[in-house]
């Protein structure tokens, strides 16, 4: 059982999800993780606290700022709990703004619902598939110049990744992405195609790949959503995932 009052349990999943999400480039700068991806998702292009920080110099802060902009990309900084107390209102001054916010969820996989059989219109590649990204795209548009970024983040995971597509009919009408780290099944790029919203494919998917995970020894899920996404949340909340912490993205420029 994890707690939002324990801070190994926010740094576990931390861990787990910089793991599930590689950014193709990166720097290491006194505790900060700096990642860059040519601008696609906001995870590989921050910076992120890879343990509890205490403070944060103006030196540090520079030398953040000054990395990005080596790379033509705006400084961005991920606020967890793990980040120092009171960077927010320091970023705040010199010029940056809260770009988004989000929630990290989690539950554990055991008890009833996770003997059923798979569901046979489920269709799961292990490791990626341009074919699945294709899918992806029809339920998300992906900007073509984010596509060789997205495709070498895809590439990149080295744990063990697997890409699902729920199948009506030889149409793919829902899609996501798990990867199995250390006991743990982290959710993401979960997606449904706008004209067939509202008919459970995305609960279907999610049990069925959760019922997945947990039969090869997963005994918890991750995942994180836009705080203003009400009907992602809505599915999350149905399926009993329940929140850990929050963070956000402060943006200069």
């Amino acid at each position: 059982m994890l707690s939002p009052d324990r801070i190994d349990d926010i740094a576990l999943l931390e861990d787990l999800a910089m793991t599930a999400w590689p950014a193709p480039r990166r720097m290491v700068h006194r505790g900060w993780a700096v990642y860059f991806a040519d601008g696609h998702t906001g995870r590989a292009n921050s910076a992120n606290a890879l343990v509890p920080m205490a403070a944060m110099d103006d030196d540090g802060i520079l030398a953040v700022e000054q990395a990005y902009r080596r790379q033509s990309l705006p400084p961005m900084f991920r606020l967890t709990p793990l980040s120092p107390p009171g960077l927010l209102g320091r970023l705040l001054l010199r010029g940056y703004t809260v770009a988004s916010e989000s929630h990290v969820l989690w539950r554990e996989l055991a008890g009833d619902g996770f003997e059923h059989a798979f569901d046979r219109d489920v269709h799961v590649l292990s490791g990626f598939h341009p074919a699945w990204l294709d899918a992806y795209r029809t339920m998300v548009p992906v900007p073509d110049q984010e596509m060789p970024a997205l495709t070498s983040i895809l590439s990149a995971i080295t744990a063990d990744a697997r890409f699902a597509l729920l199948m009506q009919d030889g149409v793919p009408v829902a899609a996501c992405m798990a990867v199995i780290d250390r006991g743990w099944a982290g959710f993401f790029k979960v997606a449904g195609r706008p004209d067939q919203r509202g008919r459970g494919y995305g609960r279907r998917l999610m049990s069925d790949m959760m019922v997945r995970a947990a039969a090869d020894g997963a005994t918890g899920a991750y995942l994180q959503v836009g705080t203003g996404n009400a009907p992602a949340l809505a599915l999350y909340r149905r399926l009993g995932f329940q929140g850990l912490y929050d963070y956000a993205y402060a943006r200069k420029g």
